[in-house]
């Protein structure tokens, strides 16, 4: 039998509303070395008064794995320099370690957010070069626990 036989079709799909069976195949796969435990998603909302989100965090964590990923943060200038993004930062880190997760992993470009996750300590662990254009891309990790 051929890889791809006449019954087979190879498809590009920009809806991914079939993809839970890539995923599951995956989780399948790397059960027997981190669990059977799905991905878990949640946001850090920065609210106005007004209760609007203007802002935040989208994470999600892996606890088979104990990692949790910060995957977007985004303050708006304006409620830039007060703390928020502090704050945000160790909600999520909170929420990761209530889900047993012992560290933290955050990429950054160049001209985004070193400093900031440095403050809070997370480290570079490696560096991917030009992968945007001409911009490398920073990887950083912080221990959540003792």
């Amino acid at each position: 039998m051929s890889f791809l036989s006449a019954d087979h079709s190879i498809e590009i799909d920009h809806q991914l509303e079939e993809t839970q069976t890539i995923s599951d195949g995956l989780r399948e796969f790397n059960t027997p070395y981190f669990g059977g435990q799905k991905s878990v998603h949640f946001a850090v909302y920065l609210k106005d008064e007004n209760q609007k989100v203007v802002g935040g965090i989208i994470a999600w964590m892996r606890p088979g794995m104990h990692l949790l990923y910060i995957d977007t943060v985004w303050i708006p200038e304006e409620f830039r320099g007060y703390g928020l993004g502090r704050k945000l930062m160790l909600a999520a880190e909170a929420e990761g370690k209530k889900h047993g997760c012992n560290h933290s992993q955050v990429d950054t470009l160049p001209f985004q957010a070193e400093a900031f996750y440095k403050k809070l300590g997370y480290y570079r662990i490696g560096v991917v070069e030009k992968q945007y254009g001409e911009h490398d891309t920073i990887f950083m990790r912080k221990q959540l626990t003792d």
